[in-house]
């Protein structure tokens, strides 16, 4: 797992995870709908949820303001960039075609673009499962100084050639937005058309989903929303160019599109019984375009993802024809509790309000926790740093990133669902601190100063 890849401009959540309980069976709305006014209040949510249960909406709310400049509200049909989220739809239209024999996923990707190291040996099933070992590009430290300009396919093509193989194609698993871009343009080479004619054709044109498409530059009529990240106040965020992510992050939906598509996927109106079982059959923690979902002892599929200030995520719990979903422009909490505490209220459970408290700190006290740290556990190098006041942790290879004290040892960064708490070293008064648990997901990581 690569720690802090949530604040990349594409990328994914972990499994849901709960807490152990018996489930009631009352839907518990006021709840949720008292969780969801509670996270605008505390300026950390400002987008659109739906739960479908069945063929039944039962839930379908919106909060905050899709265009802040102009007082224009998000609505439950305003349209947001949904990122990784696009991949199960990049996933289903390769099955299709697939099936239909128009590509084979045993195909080396030299069939259709050479350049690559190893391209006679990366299949489009290793793209698929993300076993290619293809250097994710948005991981790279100069992507953010470029995404915000267009870029022709030959030149994408030029960028993601450059970076050398991961490990041996088939060997590993690591998650990389390279392999559905890639995806997304043997698409287009296959069928003969554009993307977006393609997911028109197969899947939002039968579907209905009118709200769903290949995204462009933001509309300004209100339909469409601008993204936006938290600093003192609600920030406009740059737009990433939609030429860039394709394939792996290019669509815009809404919830109630999301949903329909998830109970479309598994009540077979997309793909056959073989084509559903490649997507949920896990290779190294991924499926075709899925992920693994687990709520208590109940197991579903899903994906997330998030572009610019954009968030989105469907979870899909086929045994229940449970399909929840939420899209949002301006999020500073963690997308995985947010998906909890629907899944708790949807279940009877008690939704809890989260704390909002921040502490503030002395710079003395933080020139302590200062310092580069190392786990055995993860090949990753994390700096810490203060400045004007606020802990800055920045992983390698990955943006610094502005942390929150709760409390002299514990800090925490919301979106991503992170928390670090530093372990006093009483034996060492010049440096009080000399380890961290980073926890992320249900995931324990010990760092100790280098």
């Amino acid at each position: 797992m690569k720690l802090l890849a949530l604040i990349s401009c594409l990328y994914l959540f972990p499994v849901l995870t709960g807490t152990a309980g018996a489930f009631a069976q009352e839907f518990r709305q006021s709840d949720l709908d008292a969780f969801f006014d509670h996270l605008t209040e505390h300026q950390r949510f400002m987008g659109s949820v739906a739960i479908l249960s069945g063929d039944s909406l039962v839930y379908d709310g919106s909060r905050g303001y899709a265009d802040i400049d102009n007082s224009i509200p998000n609505r439950p049909d305003t349209r947001h960039r949904i990122g990784s989220v696009t991949k199960p739809f990049t996933a289903v239209i390769m099955l299709q075609l697939a099936n239909e024999e128009k590509l084979d996923l045993q195909q080396p990707l030299s069939d259709f673009f050479d350049g690559f190291p190893s391209a006679d040996d990366i299949t489009l099933e290793h793209l698929l499962y993300h076993r290619s070992g293809l250097f994710n590009f948005t991981n790279d430290p100069e992507y953010t100084s470029w995404m915000t300009e267009p870029k022709t396919r030959d030149e994408l093509l030029d960028l993601t050639m450059q970076y050398d193989l991961q490990f041996d194609p088939g060997t590993g698993t690591e998650y990389s937005n390279t392999n559905y871009i890639l995806l997304g343009f043997i698409i287009e080479e296959v069928t003969g058309g554009s993307y977006q004619e393609a997911l028109e054709t197969r899947i939002t044109g039968p579907l209905g989903l009118s709200d769903t498409f290949y995204g462009r530059e933001t509309a300004t009529d209100g339909s469409e929303a601008f993204s936006y990240a938290f600093s003192d106040e609600w920030k406009k965020q740059p737009q990433t160019d939609m030429s860039i992510p394709h394939g792996a992050g290019a669509l815009i939906s809404t919830p109630s599109d999301l949903v329909r598509f998830g109970r479309a996927l598994f009540s077979g109106e997309l793909l056959d019984e073989n084509g559903l079982r490649k997507m949920t059959d896990l290779q190294g923690n991924f499926g075709m375009g899925l992920m693994r979902n687990v709520y208590h002892d109940q197991s579903g599929f899903g994906h997330s993802g998030g572009i610019d200030g954009f968030q989105a995520n469907l979870a899909i719990f086929p045994d229940d024809e449970l399909y929840m979903a939420f899209t949002a422009n301006a999020m500073s909490y963690s997308g995985n509790e947010l998906m909890i505490a629907m899944l708790d209220a949807w279940h009877g459970e008690p939704v809890s309000l989260p704390d909002f408290g921040i502490v503030e700190l002395p710079e003395k006290h933080l020139k302590l926790l200062a310092g580069e740290y190392e786990s055995e556990q993860i090949p990753l190098g994390i700096t810490i740093s203060q400045r004007n006041g606020t802990l800055i942790i920045q992983a390698t290879g990955q943006p610094p990133v502005a942390m929150e004290a709760s409390s002299p040892t514990l800090f925490r960064f919301d979106r991503a669902g992170l928390v670090i708490e530093f372990h006093p070293d009483e034996e060492n008064e010049e440096k009080s601190f000399r380890s961290f648990t980073l926890t992320q997901a249900g995931q324990e990581y010990l760092f100790k100063r280098k």
